[in-house]
This record gives structure tokens, sequence and C-alpha cells, in this order.
């Protein structure tokens, strides 16, 4: 859980490098059901907890034939007591109507995340210069592997939801 500290030091790494983001697109029927979908994966294949997922945004316009929307989920997860990831995904797509779907329109999906660190400095205890000399040791000597550990788990959650998303919407390519 991130540290709700007044003062801290943060590390932040991006799971995904070298490539930023995973993108994905998606023409067919039903587009409009991947938010529910997204939520889904990650509450019962990821183990998020219901209140680490956060709808930032959600958008839909009716006003056309072609509707829009777009949405932004954000999620977090504990690795341990410093680290956590933080997991975005943004979508946006059309829908309109279809006599044999229902709906028929296209999405795009852009799945992004990192791993953060928090180490608090509130206390005179954490300012002090000795107190930050054994951190960095700490951290480079014994923690960083643990780091990299969890920036591999980082990665691995988001190919998850990539992968979830296209099976669910049978988009895998044929073997």
């Amino acid at each position: 859980m991130p540290i709700f500290a007044k003062n801290k030091i943060t590390i932040e790494e991006d799971c995904l490098l070298p490539s930023p983001k995973i993108w994905m697109s998606y023409s067919g029927p039903n587009p409009h059901k991947a938010y529910g979908k997204i939520t889904e994966i990650l509450k019962n294949n990821l183990k998020f907890k219901n209140e680490n997922i956060q709808e930032r945004e959600f958008k839909w316009d009716r006003s056309n034939v072609v509707e829009k929307f777009s949405g932004s989920i954000e999620a977090f997860k504990d690795f341990d007591k410093f680290t956590y990831i933080m997991a975005f995904i943004d979508f946006s797509g059309n829908v309109k109507p279809s006599k044999e779907f229902g709906k028929v329109g296209d999405l795009k999906v852009e799945i992004d995340g990192y791993i953060r660190t928090d180490y608090p400095q509130d206390t005179v205890w954490e300012r002090s210069l000795f107190y930050e000399v054994i951190r960095s040791f700490w951290h480079k000597f014994f923690y960083q592997k643990e780091r990299y550990a969890f920036k591999e788990r980082c990665r691995n959650i988001l190919l998850v939801v990539q992968k979830e998303l296209k099976t669910y919407f049978d988009i895998l390519p044929k073997s």
C-alpha cells in the first residue's frame, strides 16, 4: 500500500521497459464490455482487492448513432511493506447497434504499470545521515534483487491482463 508520509523517498521503475506500454486493438461485437472484463481480471485472476481498483474516468457519448466511450482504471497491489505495483489501463472505442450482436464497434486498450518503493522520511531518525547510509546500503546490496523480482512480477501481471482480454475477445493468434 502506498505510504502516506509527509516526506518520503520514492523510487519508481517502469515494468514494461524497453517497450513503454502494451497496446491492443479490437474490432467486433460488444467492445464496450471490456470495462467489466478488465475489473473482473484484476479482481478474480490477479487478486487485486476491490478497494484498490479505482475508476479514474469513464465517458460515454450517446448523442450520435455511433456511440463513443472511454475510460481509465488505476489499480495497485502490495508486494511488501515498501513496494507496490501501480497498473493503469486506459481504453476507448465506439459502438453502433447491430442486429446480430446487439452492438458492434472498435476498441483500443493501453496497459501500463510501474513498481514504486516508498521510504518514509517523517521522523528525525529517518532523516538522519546515519539512517540514510544504512538504508542506502541495505537497498543496494539486499533489497535491489528483490525489487528486480517485483519488476518481473509486475510485467507478468500486465501481460496476464493483455492475454485475458485477448482470450475474452477471441483475438489470440490461431496456432
